[in-house]
């Protein structure tokens, strides 16, 4: 379990898998928690709905979830994680999908998008690579 969650103050905190690519750059090295959720944290198969990655810093939780296309299926691996005691504590919450190709935005992904704003989780979608300054959120 240790394993899963690592301090890191790297200039640039990457999550990748596959052809999805998130890159947190981080010019002050500030210390993170980098967290392996899917295939770590929750072994696979154990857990259905987990996003891939979390990133906890200051008083934010960052979800980051890596998809092909299916972005609402991604939102709902991010409220399934977000749900879990262990990214509870953090009051400011942002989910991060990305994408490696552009997905169809469907009325399943609309209904999505409304949960995670009754969860006050901020959506940023983009497609593959992702980068985004630590000072922006």
């Amino acid at each position: 379990m240790s394993s899963c969650i690592q301090s890191v103050n790297h200039s640039q905190v990457k999550c990748e898998e596959k052809q999805s690519k998130f890159i947190l750059l981080n010019p002050v090295r500030k210390n993170i928690d980098y967290i392996v959720v899917d295939g770590c944290l929750y072994p696979r198969g154990h857990h259905d709905l987990c996003c891939d990655y979390a990133l906890n810093f200051d008083d934010k939780t960052v979800l980051v979830e890596l998809k092909g296309s299916n972005i609402a299926h991604a939102i709902k691996q991010i409220l399934a994680t977000e749900q879990d005691a262990k990214f509870t504590i953090n009051p400011r919450k942002t989910a991060i999908v990305v994408s490696s190709k552009t997905p169809k935005n469907d009325p399943s992904l609309q209904v999505q998008k409304a949960n995670l704003k009754k969860r006050h989780i901020t959506l940023l979608q983009k497609n593959s690579p992702f980068e985004k300054d630590l000072a922006e959120f």
